[in-house]
């Protein structure tokens, strides 16, 4: 006689079930992991544009700088985060003395800056906008003066 376990059919019923669990759950699981880096990604690239897009319109309220100089700021912020393809409007178009707002706006496709071909979110489009007071505002005449902004007369001088 063998000293070996005999096998019942219970056991050999069950043969490649491990397998077939396991195909189950890798296939979620891999889709769940896969699913957070796009989202992962995705917030990365917003949150991107929207620092840039104010990065850029801090630049353009100081008084002599350029719409292009605004431009640049944006293009080398999503350039250091990784961001390519975007659109960048600056209004207005050319600064003067009389400027009293930079609005600076940047859009551009997830598609062209996912790492992983995106399944959940094709399609989707970044776009982010800001509106800041120019510089030129604050020193705007008594008769310019709207609402109190420009008003610096209660502000203490520097000396």
């Amino acid at each position: 006689m063998s000293n070996k376990p005999h096998r019942s059919n219970k056991h050999s019923s069950r043969r490649g079930s491990v397998t077939v669990e396991f195909a189950v759950c890798a296939g979620v699981f891999f889709m769940v992991v896969m699913a957070g880096f796009e989202f992962t990604r995705y917030m990365f690239a917003r949150h991107s544009v929207d620092q840039a897009t104010y990065e850029a319109a801090r630049v353009g309220i100081v008084p002599g700088k350029t719409a292009q100089q605004v431009r640049d700021q944006a293009a080398s912020f999503l350039a250091s985060a990784g961001i390519s393809n975007a659109t960048i409007v600056v209004s207005p178009a050319v600064f003067s003395s009389t400027t009293s707002t930079v609005t600076v706006s940047v859009t551009c496709n997830f598609e062209d800056n996912s790492w992983i071909p995106p399944t959940f979110l094709s399609g989707a489009t970044i776009r982010s906008s800001i509106t800041l007071d120019h510089e030129n505002k604050a020193y705007l005449s008594s008769d310019d003066v709207i609402d109190g902004m420009g008003d610096n007369n209660s502000e203490p001088h520097d000396i």
